[in-house]
């Protein structure tokens, strides 16, 4: 599934972010988003996953027109943000069925992703007493439950410790095998060079 960008403007306050910004992912492509705090990698993500809306412009992932109002564009991605995303009050199974059941996406066990992502000690927990890498390795879970064609990863390895970090590389091998689409933000060059087709930097 591919992704395009045409003349995309986005101002917050009167202050430009973006003026006629134009990229393309071709279908199964891995890019690289690289640039300083503020440098609107993170706004960048959240237009193109339809949480936030442009001012001017066009995002098109497939012959699909992505519109916060619309939601056909938004199935075939999933945008692995800062925020959490998942009900504090659930334990993670139990967000993880409500999303699967939401998606329509029962052709699978649970259990097996809880187990994969490595959090089957903590399962009945509830989410609000999880710490930054638990709350990332359940996001990684619901993406392995939703399986889009495009994911959208702002510093995937963010609160992750060496076995969590190990198990994000061992999925992204799958995904890349996969031929997924990726537009992956990172702070660290070399790592992300190393993960990419191409590098976009953004001032």
């Amino acid at each position: 599934m591919n992704l395009k960008v045409t003349d995309l403007s986005k101002s917050f306050y009167r202050s430009p972010v973006f003026h006629s910004f134009s990229f393309q992912l071709e279908s199964g492509e891995k890019v690289g988003l690289l640039g300083p705090n503020g440098s609107g990698k993170t706004t960048l993500l959240k237009m193109i996953s339809g949480i936030m809306s442009i001012d001017s412009g066009e995002i098109k992932i497939g012959e699909n027109i992505v519109n916060p109002d619309e939601s056909a564009a938004r199935k075939y991605l999933y945008y692995l943000g800062h925020s959490v995303g998942l009900y504090p009050g659930l334990t993670a199974i139990e967000n993880l069925s409500f999303i699967a059941g939401l998606y329509k996406k029962n052709d699978f066990s649970i259990k097996n992703i809880v187990n994969k992502v490595g959090l089957h000690d903590t399962e009945n927990k509830l989410v609000k007493f999880y710490s930054q890498g638990m709350l990332q390795r359940l996001k990684l879970a619901t993406a392995l439950i939703l399986n889009p064609d495009i994911l959208l990863l702002d510093e995937p390895l963010a609160g992750l410790d060496a076995e969590g970090i190990q198990l994000f590389e061992s999925l992204y091998t799958e995904w890349r095998g996969g031929g997924k689409t990726m537009l992956i933000v990172s702070h660290e060059p070399d790592w992300l060079s190393s993960k990419t087709d191409r590098i976009i930097e953004l001032n």
